[in-house]
């Protein structure tokens, strides 16, 4: 049961770690359970191994509260009867019906209209519901998983949430924590996203170790579904065998880049493929950025980048005259890919491939 769910929420962190505990001892019991985290987390996948872990029989029925216009709601949720309304030629099943035995997952419960906060209240503690249109309540035996990006006790204080409802579904409160606070957890799932990509473009590509270093120095601000779609894009449009940090670098310079800006994103995505290019020698680095030794090592040390650790032998050891050669490669390099995506971002930046991500979602 560890390694199934280990396999579905991907990540060594210690938050992830107690995540994963969490769930396996809520997982059994018969609770509702309030995930909370950012967009792009992984929430769902939460809930997914919820139900996957609980045992129960029935189907696991997912939701987007936010999708459903507000007129309709009530006939997403409860369903209709025959002839309840213009269309309805036979009777629906709503989606707490076709969870009877299972799990329905309310993706973004805090959208739901205050006015069908207080039907879902009663139909969670009661078991039973009315179609839309119907003369009987029906039953149905349902576990709720409810999920929301934003903080609903502030909603609460704002009227726009139902304290009631929120202390029925908050019983149990599982927190996903943002990728910039799992960071070492943004390699692995680097390596599972493009081994993945890989398997489907038939074809082996992988990271250098600088690669990964600036793959892990951004903050994604879009969590693992932001990751999951630049990997993504990554592997469809690189033409080696390996991804290096500049690919990295053109690939999200057109991003957001929080905490010190896209300068700093570049020169830190150069100097790791610098060290990496000259086996951690501060002194080749130097020269082939024109500037001293001890600038190269305070920029490092403003930079948070670390040198790789410098290998005992190597049978392609760089040399100073390799400088104007490599400069020239990474400026022609940048200036060839920046072509290559700007003329493709929306396909680059978008979800170029479908399939659930692994934490998250």
């Amino acid at each position: 049961m560890r390694d199934a769910l280990a396999r579905l929420i991907i990540g060594d962190s210690p938050e992830i770690e107690r995540l994963r505990q969490l769930i396996l001892k809520v997982a059994p019991s018969r609770l509702p359970v309030l995930v909370e985290g950012p967009t792009g987390a992984g929430k769902e996948l939460v809930a997914d191994a919820l139900h996957r872990l609980s045992g129960r029989s029935g189907a696991y029925v997912a939701f987007n509260v936010c999708a459903i216009p507000d007129t309709m709601f009530e006939d997403a949720l409860f369903g209709h009867a025959k002839g309840a309304f213009t269309g309805a030629t036979a009777d629906s099943a709503g989606y707490l019906a076709e969870a009877n035995g299972g799990t329905v997952f309310l993706d973004e419960i805090g959208g739901l209209p205050i006015g069908m906060q207080s039907k879902l209240l009663r139909a969670i503690e009661t078991q039973q519901f009315r179609p839309v249109g119907g003369r009987l309540d029906r039953r149905s035996e349902f576990r709720v998983v409810a999920a929301s990006n934003e903080s609903l006790t502030s909603m609460v204080r704002e009227h726009r949430f139902r304290s009631d409802l929120l202390h029925r579904i908050g019983g149990v409160v599982l927190r996903v924590p943002p990728l910039s606070e799992r960071a070492g957890d943004v390699t692995m799932l680097a390596t599972y996203f493009a081994e993945r990509s890989a398997h489907q473009l038939a074809r082996h590509v992988s990271f250098t170790p600088s690669a990964l270093e600036a793959l892990r120095i951004y903050e994604w601000p879009g969590n693992v579904r932001e990751l999951r779609s630049v990997v993504e894009a990554l592997l469809v449009f690189s033409d080696g065998p390996q991804i290096c940090a500049r690919d990295i670098e053109v690939a999200l310079s057109e991003r957001r880049i929080h905490g010190g800006g896209a300068a700093d994103f570049a020169h830190r995505a150069r100097l790791l493929d610098l060290l990496e290019h000259f086996d951690g020698d501060t002194a080749l680095v130097a020269s082939a950025l024109g500037v001293g030794r001890a600038t190269v090592y305070r920029r490092m040390q403003r930079l948070g980048v670390a040198p790789p650790k410098r290998a005992s032998a190597r049978t392609d050891s760089r040399s100073a005259s390799d400088i104007p050669a490599i400069s020239a490669s990474l400026s022609s390099h940048v200036r060839e890919n920046s072509l290559r995506i700007g003329a493709t971002s929306s396909l680059t930046y978008g979800e170029v491939t479908q399939g659930k991500p692994s934490l998250g979602n």
